[in-house]
């Protein structure tokens, strides 16, 4: 009995000492999983220390191809135009901070909108922010363009395979899937009536240590309509270059809605 009294309260000790030593464990490895999920986030939250990128480019409409140019420069400026046989600029879309310029050159007009005139803006929480991230490889939380806001709205969720990872935003529902380091593979959302996915692909290393992808392929699907986009960049470069944030149109343009200006595009 006296053995026992002796033995007893050392078991009791040791296995105290276990448990408290495996909940430490547990704790530390939360700890470690969240600050390697923050780590994560601010990553891919973060944009290149590039400020410009420019690049040739080809467009797969619906099937329908063009070529043209992509012209972007951070928090400034985001421009896509279309050439004939790479010599003639036929059309120009220009998303600025407060505003998107549409040119038809064919037929001489331009349109100027608002963020809130694009279709499904609401569902997508489409301005210039968002459209900025999903073409410069980044992910991003619609509404807020400062970080530790985004940040806490972005939470990681199971992997799906040992080289994917998944971020969601919380608030807004965009689920982003990233390699784990720093580089983003696909983006999507989807509601009642519409699906939305970009996927990026053939990470191509630019300058430094920033590698950007030359392969972009996005699918819109809402009731009884599909929009299928492929872009694939060529030439692609960091370089400063001197071109105007907003392409000044020309007297003989003529202003009118977007809707006028599709339908005689044939749009």
């Amino acid at each position: 009995m006296r053995i026992l009294r002796l033995i007893l309260p050392l078991l009791t000790a040791t296995l105290l000492l276990n448990g408290c030593r495996s909940a430490m464990v547990l704790k530390s490895q939360k700890e470690q999983q969240k600050q390697e999920s923050s780590r994560l986030i601010h990553s891919l939250l973060e944009y290149p220390e590039q400020q410009e990128l420019t690049a040739s480019l080809s467009i797969s409409l619906n099937g329908s191809k063009v070529n043209g140019q992509l012209r972007m420069r951070r928090g400034r400026s985001i421009q896509i135009s279309a050439s004939v046989l790479g010599l003639m600029e036929v059309a120009r879309v220009e998303f600025l901070p407060d505003m998107v310029v549409v040119m038809d050159r064919v037929h001489e007009q331009y349109s100027v909108c608002h963020y809130a005139d694009i279709p499904y803006r609401n569902e997508l929480g489409l301005d210039f922010e968002v459209i900025q991230a999903l073409l410069w490889n980044r992910i991003f939380s619609p509404g807020s363009s400062d970080m530790t806001d985004a940040a806490a709205r972005l939470q990681v969720q199971d992997a799906e395979g040992k080289e994917t990872i998944s971020i969601k935003d919380m608030e807004c529902g965009y689920l982003f899937l990233t390699d784990g380091r720093s580089r983003l593979n696909a983006v999507s959302k989807s509601g009642a009536d519409y699906t939305f996915r970009m996927d990026y692909t053939d990470f191509t290393a630019l300058s430094g240590k920033w590698s950007y992808p030359i392969g972009l392929k996005s699918e819109i699907k809402v009731p009884d309509s599909t929009l299928d986009i492929a872009v694939k960049l060529s030439s692609v470069q960091t370089d400063r270059k001197n071109w105007p944030d907003r392409t000044q149109v020309t007297r003989r343009m003529k202003q009118v809605s977007l809707d006028e200006l599709l339908d005689n595009a044939g749009l």
